[in-house]
């Protein structure tokens, strides 16, 4: 009976270990059973944008407005729609490359005549919030937090 025991309780141990290694977390993440290819296909409006650490409301730049929406497609392509003048806006072609070993995301896209190209470190990501930040090439330091619209 012990041996029993002893051996369900090495084969549990054994097949936790192997579950947690496998899962990943970001730095300001929890720890989650999904890739993280299947937790960034979603619709997500940001909710909250920090210049060089102060919270702002608007930007100067519509994708970085409080209320844009990123939607995030499997196939690395996305969408990004802002608010302007009373009147949506969307990009025509933009998409991302996510790299789940180093924690960041890549994204280029076009709005509204203006290019956008960010480097930036995932600081969360989980089924429903999405927080990185990034240095634009002014040397400016942007965090945008952004929460699931959809949960897909």
């Amino acid at each position: 009976m012990k041996k029993t025991l002893k051996f369900w309780i090495l084969i549990a141990v054994g097949v936790l270990s192997i579950a947690l290694t496998s899962c990943e977390n970001y730095p300001e993440g929890v720890l989650s059973f999904y890739s993280s290819e299947y937790r960034i296909v979603n619709t997500w409006q940001v909710s909250h944008v920090y210049l060089n650490g102060e919270e702002v409301d608007s930007t100067g730049y519509a994708a970085y407005d409080v209320g844009a929406y990123y939607i995030m497609y499997p196939d690395h392509v996305m969408a990004v729609r802002a608010l302007r003048n009373g009147e949506w806006r969307e990009t025509i072609f933009a998409n991302y490359i996510l790299d789940a070993k180093k924690k960041t995301i890549d994204m280029k896209f076009t709005l509204m005549d203006q290019n956008y190209i960010i480097l930036g470190d995932i600081k969360r990501l989980s089924r429903k919030e999405f927080f990185f930040e990034f240095d634009d090439r002014y040397g400016d330091h942007w965090r945008l937090e952004l929460f699931a619209r959809t949960n897909y």
